[in-house]
């Protein structure tokens, strides 16, 4: 016990002191992955959707609604309110029930998924588009947290026809996009329906400005944004929207290489691991492209030979290659590394590039050969270091060699019969293949 009398003890109180407020950022992370994981109902099998759509028909006829969770209902309203049964007459009766229900109902828990439905199926000019919002605009206050944030950043969410723009402009004020819509309540950027109009609008109101580095590097990291999958949806638009800008004149090297090597490691070669989005692009700026990265390879050829053969000079090949290119003489280009060459070429690449990269190909047949494989007019043409000679094919013919494959073999080259010429490497050899050519 303490000699010290109370009275004293109590007129000289000690502070007091507050625990720390503790960090709630790893809880917070943990609710987040929970959402994302869960957040999106599944796909029902197509056979379990027309029975889930027949039974919800049978029990709207009879109304009989005993232990039916919300969950079936707004399993159903995902399906009815998709392509594929939104316009089918005899799901009308289903429609119109779903519908009456929003304006009727006052669970977040129907709400809140029916809000996901009309996002996620919204189709621009729709009729089941412009009902959803009509009867979603009708319960904003009733909608849950889940949503109101969003509803707070845009306001006419449920408004049909001006949604996708004010989303759009939302979008266009910010520096990342893709967080930026998950910051004010769009938990799923990339979701399909009305993420894709917004996604056009916001390509309408950038567009003038893609030839500057900053808006380039923002459009790219919504159409990627760090990982998480690509966006599929709208990619052509997208390319081309980047791709516009340069098609009168050559973008500057950092602007070329940076859409070079984000466009193939997207959406992949268009001649060699086409991404269907390269089909919606004009044939015309696709071209442009091919024509960049014809350029790219053979100049990178070059590099890595430098780096890895340090006893030889490239730069009379590299010289007389570059200038037919640079007169468009050269059609298409493919390069393969020997095993040095490749492991080198592979580091280059962006990290997320590196795996399964079909940027170039492999030279298995002699460890110390790099080939250049080039379309010119109807010839196959191919440069190969060191003693390898400049041999060329009639490109007409089947048995001459194919660009863009993964493999190729030197020696299975050299030994082929069916050549139409081939030129050694001496004194006045560019001269020789000019004439051949």
């Amino acid at each position: 016990m303490s000699d010290v009398p109370l009275s004293e003890r109590l007129s000289s109180p000690r502070p007091l002191s507050t625990p720390t407020t503790p960090s709630f950022a790893l809880i917070q992370r943990s609710i987040q992955r929970i959402i994302e994981r869960y957040d999106a109902p599944s796909t029902p099998p197509e056979h379990e959707a027309e029975k889930l759509l027949a039974e919800m028909l049978r029990r709207i006829l009879v109304d009989d609604w005993h232990k039916v969770p919300l969950s079936f209902a707004t399993r159903v309203a995902g399906i009815a309110f998709a392509a594929k049964y939104r316009d089918k007459p005899d799901l009308a009766q289903v429609r119109q029930f779903l519908l009456a229900e929003v304006a009727a109902s006052t669970k977040a828990g129907f709400l809140n998924p029916m809000v996901r439905v009309y996002m996620e199926s919204y189709a621009p000019g729709a009729e089941h588009t412009r009902a959803l919002a009509r009867a979603l605009a009708g319960v904003g206050s009733r909608i849950g947290p889940r949503w109101q944030l969003l509803l707070e950043n845009i306001p006419d969410l449920f408004d049909a026809e001006t949604a996708p723009r004010s989303i759009a402009a939302r979008m266009e004020a910010m520096d990342d996009p893709w967080h930026g819509l998950r910051a004010i309540g769009l938990r799923q950027p990339h979701a399909p329906g009305l993420m894709d109009a917004a996604h056009l609008a916001y390509l309408a109101r950038i567009a003038p400005r893609l030839d500057q580095r900053a808006e380039i590097d923002c459009l790219l990291g919504w159409l990627k944004p760090d990982a998480q999958t690509v966006r599929n949806v709208g990619a052509g638009a997208a390319i081309t929207a980047l791709l516009r800008p340069w098609m009168q004149r050559q973008p500057p090297k950092e602007i070329m290489t940076l859409l070079i090597d984000r466009l193939t490691e997207n959406y992949g070669h268009p001649r060699v691991s086409r991404h269907a989005a390269w089909n919606e692009v004009d044939p015309a700026m696709e071209a442009v492209f091919l024509r960049w990265l014809m350029g790219a390879d053979i100049r990178f050829l070059f590099r890595i030979l430098t780096e890895v053969e340090r006893n030889h000079m490239w730069a009379d090949r590299e010289d007389f290659w570059w200038t037919l290119h640079e007169q468009g003489r050269i059609d298409e280009v493919w390069i393969a590394f020997n095993e040095a060459g490749h492991r080198t070429a592979i580091a280059k690449l962006p990290p997320d590039a590196r795996q399964g990269s079909r940027r170039f190909g492999r030279q298995v047949g002699d460890k110390d050969k790099s080939v250049l494989i080039m379309r010119i007019g109807d010839k196959i043409v191919i440069e190969g270091t060191f003693n390898f000679m400049v041999h060329a094919f009639d490109g007409r013919k089947s048995s001459a060699p194919k660009l863009y494959q993964p493999r190729y073999d030197v020696t299975e080259i050299r030994d082929r019969a069916t050549f139409l010429w081939k030129q050694v490497h001496v004194r006045g050899w560019q001269d020789k293949v000019l004439r051949n050519l």
